[in-house]
């Protein structure tokens, strides 16, 4: 009977197995049959340039050769390219389309399934828990921190005030860093004055390990990558960076245990109720939601602390950076944001226009999210194109944006596009994404590249270095491979 019982068993597992490799097959070959429809680089070209795609260029380049969509195989996976604003509108407004791409899922061991990197149930449920953290009272109350931060950045600057050539995303790093750092987690640590911190080297070791990993078909497969050296150098950043969040979470949680206070107050009441310096942090905000939703774990916490941290300041530090170059070489529109910012001091969010635009249209041309993926897990509608599941969507804003039958000149810097601008359909500029995964902390990196730039270009001019160009590298954001080159004088 026994036996007989293990033999049953035997045959309902082979059985079982038997039909998901069947089902895997068959949603393999609705793929295969897919890819035949749509043109594209075959794989034996991408083979051949293993390596040496210049990523950004390549998509312009197979827009050109191919058509508005293209589609590449990148190992087993299948790549739809979808460049124009109708089909990226399909793709950004599908209440469906949530699950982001594979290639996230090597962010997973540093940021869990945060709102970043989770899709589906789980980013639904994420996303309404964390929207109250991005009330407008709340993001008043981080201005104070971005002012404070951006004075030390004006000191800093004094340094190199001379004309001589400075790398100025160095400077932009390091203080997007201290204000993400003071309003995430509500503690100060000073990484303007000391460059060379912990937490400085461990971003960019992970962030350089995420790159080699995304465009290694080896190291993408967990078992090569675990016998690697980067394994150790991935473990070491982990471990500084869980070890920050989770010493600042107790630290926090002590604190709020002597306050009585709710969301719902913090809402309607406004700035300076608690936190570090009479301010909140978002770990405070998420400590009195877990008070509030047992659904909220300490680790929950973390993993939406750390997200913060990594989107809020590498997406801000290329914001800022780029802006300045690009005003050191248009001065009568660096002069004009020059006289507005002087006019407007002290009420930079509200009223200064010309500056956004400038922001808007720096955007434009180096948007800090140059690509959006998303992975299909159901039959979706793309225009006239029925995508099946299992295929990954994606966009780039880059491409979008430099598309000369949208924008004007669109290699040419011109702000005046935002004044006023009534003729840009929505789906044609996505610099924060759009639809329901666009990003929850816009309006945060509006006020602080509002402040933090009105404030430097009321005390420096920006100029230009001769002959430099950034050589531009995209994997999540954008950034510049020679640095961000320009000089900087004090105004008199």
């Amino acid at each position: 009977m026994f036996l007989l019982f293990l033999l049953l068993l035997l045959i309902l597992v082979l059985t079982f197995k038997a039909n998901n490799i069947f089902t895997k097959c068959r949603n393999f070959k609705r793929i295969l049959d897919f890819s035949y429809k749509i043109p594209g680089p075959s794989i034996t070209e991408l083979i051949r340039k293993k390596g040496k795609i210049d990523y950004l260029p390549w998509i312009m380049a197979c827009r050109d050769k191919y058509g508005k969509r293209f589609a590449a195989w990148f190992g087993k996976d299948l790549f739809l390219f979808l460049t124009t604003p109708d089909d990226v509108k399909d793709m950004l407004s599908n209440p469906n389309l949530l699950q982001k791409s594979k290639v996230y899922e090597l962010m997973q061991p540093w940021l869990g399934e945060g709102l970043l990197t989770s899709g589906g149930a789980k980013w639904i449920k994420n996303r309404k828990l964390l929207t109250p953290a991005f009330h407008f009272n709340i993001l008043k109350m981080y201005q104070k921190s971005m002012e404070e931060c951006s004075d030390i950045l004006v000191r800093k600057l004094s340094e190199v005030a001379d004309e001589r050539t400075v790398d100025i995303e160095t400077y932009s790093t390091l203080f997007t860093l201290d204000v993400i750092c003071e309003t995430a987690m509500g503690v100060r640590m000073n990484f303007q004055e000391n460059d060379n911190a912990e937490y400085v080297k461990s971003t960019k070791t992970i962030c350089e390990i995420i790159f080699s990993r995304a465009f290694s078909p080896i190291l993408r497969i967990p078992f090569f990558f675990n016998m690697s050296s980067l394994r150790k150098r991935q473990d070491e950043a982990l471990h500084v960076f869980h070890g920050q969040s989770k010493r600042v979470l107790e630290l926090r949680r002590k604190k709020l245990t002597e306050d009585k206070i709710t969301i719902s107050d913090i809402l309607t009441k406004g700035e300076g109720m608690i936190g570090t310096r009479g301010k909140l942090s978002f770990l405070d905000l998420l400590l009195l939601t877990q008070r509030e939703n047992n659904d909220l774990t300490d680790e929950n916490i973390r993993e939406e602390v750390d997200t913060f941290m990594f989107a809020g300041q590498d997406t801000s530090s290329s914001v800022l950076s780029f802006v300045l170059y690009v005003l050191s070489h248009h001065p009568k529109i660096q002069e004009q944001v020059y006289q507005e910012a002087l006019e407007f001091e002290g009420h930079e969010v509200e009223c200064i226009k010309y500056l956004e635009a400038v922001i808007k249209e720096t955007l434009r041309l180096y948007p800090s999210v140059p690509c959006f993926a998303r992975l299909t897990t159901e039959n979706t509608k793309i225009g006239n194109l029925i995508v099946p599941p299992g295929v990954i969507l994606h966009t780039s804003a880059y491409a979008l944006h430099r598309n000369p039958e949208i924008f004007t000149d669109p290699d040419t810097f011109n702000p005046e596009r935002f004044i006023n601008a009534t003729d840009i359909p929505n789906s044609a500029y996505v610099p924060f994404s759009a639809g329901p995964r666009n990003c929850i902390g816009q309006k945060f990196a509006m006020i602080e590249m509002k402040v933090t730039l009105a404030k430097v270009l009321r005390h420096y001019e920006i100029l230009p270095v001769s002959g430099y160009k950034p050589i531009l590298s995209s994997f999540i954001t954008l950034k510049s491979m020679n640095g961000i080159q320009v000089r900087i004088k004090k105004r008199c």
